[in-house]
């Protein structure tokens, strides 16, 4: 028999107490007849395979799919469902329509309910669908359930921090249709970190990383520092070698000279070493342009002089900066050794003579 996770809300406001010193005050949100939800979308075909192709992180139909009729959900008590009693949790049973079966192809479909809730602090959300389903806040991810965590629900950590919207999405793969969820202020619920990466191991779960691993994709930085970054922790990142900004695979430089300014054989022109879109340095394209061995001296700073004016029609640089850098070239103290030995070679010469 396969059910599905509706969603209606109840704020509930409860205080406990120790002897006269109130406690703590806990914010409730469960499900009932306060949801909105909307008419469900059928898929065109069955797919038998959906527990796996269908119940990802990732749900083939979103919260700005095409979505119509907007009304209120419809509930249907706390043991509607023979999965409710097995729980932890209690909360209405509630379906987007008003009774239990399933509809569509194979009783297939998605439907979606939202709800505005509020508070300051920690939570802890339960969840249970028969069979998938998505909760989002704000609309990031912040609770998933498969087909195989049924047995107990799922239990997710979640932060409020004033007012936010909480939105579900949930697919039936047949049989009965809706579900129930609790968001209650967490009065002592810890949930464990196994690999100490940042990611709670019900968070490890939302992103498809390895709660005993810290770094599931093995690029080098840790899954909870992936996702605070909002990078994939489970494909590993390409990473920025030079440390210019841009990951290897964008980089037409990837051993990018960083000095602050442009420097000349040693000689700084007090030019500003900016990076290009592509990242490139000034310094980098410069050196693209004039590496190799010259004549003279004379060959290299006219090498250095084409290069720059090549930037400053692209209006990389001015053609104040231009100056400083051909100036900077030019010096007598910025020659190559290989350069000084040939004109001091042929200034012995020529006095032999």
């Amino acid at each position: 028999m396969n059910n599905k996770l509706f969603l209606v809300l109840i704020a509930v406001a409860s205080v406990f107490t120790t002897g006269a010193l109130t406690a703590q005050t806990v914010t409730t949100y469960t499900s009932g007849s306060h949801v909105d939800t909307w008419d469900p979308i059928f898929p065109p075909t069955v797919d038998v395979n959906w527990p796996t192709t269908v119940c990802t992180t990732v749900p083939g139909v979103g919260l700005n799919a095409s979505w119509i009729n907007p009304h209120k959900a419809s509930q249907f008590g706390t043991g509607a469902h023979p999965w409710q009693g097995a729980q932890t949790f209690t909360a209405q049973w509630i379906n987007a329509w008003t009774n239990l079966n399933s509809q569509g192809p194979g009783g297939h479909n998605w439907t979606k309910y939202s709800t505005p809730v509020s508070g300051t602090g920690e939570f802890v959300l339960n969840l249970l669908a028969d069979n998938c389903s998505w909760i989002y806040l704000d609309g990031s991810l912040v609770g998933f359930q498969d087909t195989l965590n049924t047995h107990p629900a799922p239990t997710y950590p979640v932060t409020l921090n004033g007012n936010h919207t909480l939105e579900f999405i949930i697919f039936d793969g047949g049989g009965l249709a809706g579900g129930m969820y609790r968001l209650e202020t967490n009065t002592g619920t810890v949930f464990p970190d196994t690999d100490e990466d940042g990611l709670t191991d019900p968070e490890e779960n939302l992103h498809g990383t390895d709660p005993n691993n810290p770094d599931t994709d093995g690029d080098g930085v840790n899954d909870g520092d992936e996702v605070a970054a909002g990078t994939d922790p489970t494909t590993p990142d390409v990473l920025d070698a030079d440390g210019d900004g841009l990951a290897d695979d964008e980089d037409a430089c990837v051993n990018s000279i960083l000095s602050t300014t442009v420097s000349i054989n040693g000689v700084d022109s007090g030019v500003a070493n900016t990076v290009d879109a592509i990242g490139c340095s000034i310094a980098d394209n410069l050196d693209l342009a004039c590496s190799g061995d010259f004549r003279n001296h004379g060959d290299f700073v006219s090498c250095v002089a084409h290069a720059s004016n090549d930037l400053r029609k692209a209006g990389v640089i001015t053609n104040k900066e231009r100056s400083a850098i051909v100036k900077a070239a030019a010096n007598e103290s910025g020659k190559s050794e290989k350069s000084a030995k040939s004109e001091k070679s042929a200034k012995s010469d020529k006095s032999k003579k």
